[in-house]
């Protein structure tokens, strides 16, 4: 390991301790007091980091060029709130799903959900940065439906692991993105697994298909396993509620089979819905469109 290697090393083990000892002093207060801390922190730092702010702005005002200066500040400070909040969160998942009065779950496709779960029978989930999207998969576990994820592997090697440690709370099925990843993802889906995938980041070179309301690479690999596999792809949702504690959970009805880029651009007009209902909690810090 060169000298550059070992200082970087050392500044992912020693970021990743500063996130540890803050979560282990989150935890000496109760549980509401540190999701609204995580929402101030959300609020009163993170947007106020320059580079944070002028790309949430710069969004806000491609999509929602109606806004004015200060209706477009209103708000980033609750995209910055949600996006605190779910910090927060994934630093405690077990207390996060310890009361499942916090989550509920509905909607159309929702019975199929379950249907196909109880038949050993696969499905693929198609979602976003929302709300915080682990609401889904916590809610469908506790009525008896596991879904495994897919995540992409961070940077820092010690964050990632205490990342997927985070997300093997709720399923031990987690996934990286990459070959050996999709090797795995596969023989969980011919076995019948139900998983969910975030599709609302940017794949360079995939199809140009709208989102929110513009052209954006999207990529296609949920509606491709779906048709490789003939099982359903089925947009879903965790919004988070007035209390900013509990989570509402939609499962849509499944997208018409088609071929991938129709099927993607039905999964974008519906995550587009849920989006510009509560634009404050997806999170626009993304890098979305050219």
């Amino acid at each position: 390991m060169t000298l550059s290697e070992r200082l970087t090393d050392w500044g992912h083990y020693l970021s990743n301790g500063v996130l540890r000892v803050m979560g282990r002093l989150l935890r000496l207060l109760p549980y509401d007091r540190r999701v609204h801390f995580g929402g101030w922190l959300g609020r009163n730092v993170l947007m106020r980091i320059p580079a944070a702010r002028k790309r949430v702005e710069r969004n806000l005002t491609r999509i929602m060029p109606e806004l004015d200066a200060e209706q477009r500040r209103t708000l980033g400070r609750g995209v910055g709130d949600n996006f605190g909040r779910v910090l927060v969160e994934e630093m405690m998942m077990e207390d996060v799903i310890a009361d499942p009065a916090r989550f509920r779950i509905s909607g159309p496709g929702w019975p199929l959900l379950q249907e196909r779960a109880a038949e050993g029978k696969g499905a693929i989930l198609a979602t976003a940065h929302f709300g915080n999207w682990e609401g889904l998969r916590t809610s469908a576990r506790d009525a008896g439906v596991p879904i495994g994820g897919v995540y992409r592997a961070h940077n820092n090697p010690y964050y990632n692991e205490d990342f997927v440690a985070t997300l093997r709370v709720l399923n031990e099925n987690a996934f990286s993105k990459g070959r050996s990843g999709m090797r795995d993802l596969l023989r969980f889906l011919k076995r019948g697994g139900i998983v969910a995938i975030l599709v609302d980041q940017k794949q360079s070179r995939a199809p140009l298909i709208p989102f929110l309301g513009h052209p954006a690479e999207t990529t296609l690999s949920a509606a491709k396993l779906a048709r490789s596999l003939d099982i359903p792809l089925i947009p879903v949702c965790s919004s988070r509620a007035e209390d900013g504690l509990s989570f509402d959970s939609i499962v849509a009805a499944p997208i018409p089979v088609g071929t991938e880029e129709e099927m993607m651009r039905a999964v974008n007009d519906q995550l587009s819905a849920w989006i510009r209902a509560h634009p404050e909690q997806w999170f626009w810090f993304h890098r979305r469109w050219r």
